[in-house]
């Protein structure tokens, strides 16, 4: 790891931080969609095309994948997602260790979606996150 962008990371931190909640969300949707477009947003295209556009049986296709778990929690409405294990590169190569980078999935996870279903409303919410202090990453889903 570089010391130098290690550095830079921590400054990064610090300046999200700073920011309030609406500019957080802002920043990280961009973020967050830059990261889906690099390979993610293909394979839940791909989960949406095997459902064939239904929502409950996407996020039943979604446990077929290793370190993946779906759960159907009310059928057409509220959804489950959630993650074994952190795979954002910035977590994992030691850069940012705080928290409030997880708003960057909650931002992808929303983005997706919103792709996948363009007439529906969705709202998601963190319910843990690994930088958290969770086992895994999980967000609920309501269907507005």
């Amino acid at each position: 790891m570089d010391d130098k962008i290690r550095y830079w990371f921590q400054g990064f931190e610090q300046g999200v931080a700073a920011l309030g909640t609406s500019q957080q969300e802002a920043l990280f949707h961009e973020c967050g969609k830059n990261c889906v477009q690099q390979g993610t947003l293909a394979f839940y295209q791909s989960l949406y095309r095997t459902a064939e556009g239904n929502l409950d049986r996407f996020f039943e296709a979604v446990n077929d994948t290793p370190g993946l778990r779906g759960e159907v929690m009310e059928p057409d409405t509220v959804y489950l997602l959630a993650f074994a294990q952190c795979s954002c590169p910035l977590v994992t190569e030691g850069y940012v260790r705080s928290p409030r980078l997880c708003e960057c999935s909650r931002q992808s996870v929303l983005y997706v979606l919103r792709t996948l279903w363009p007439e529906k409303r969705f709202e998601v919410t963190l319910c843990g996150t690994i930088l958290r202090g969770a086992q895994e990453c999980a967000c609920r889903i309501t269907v507005q």
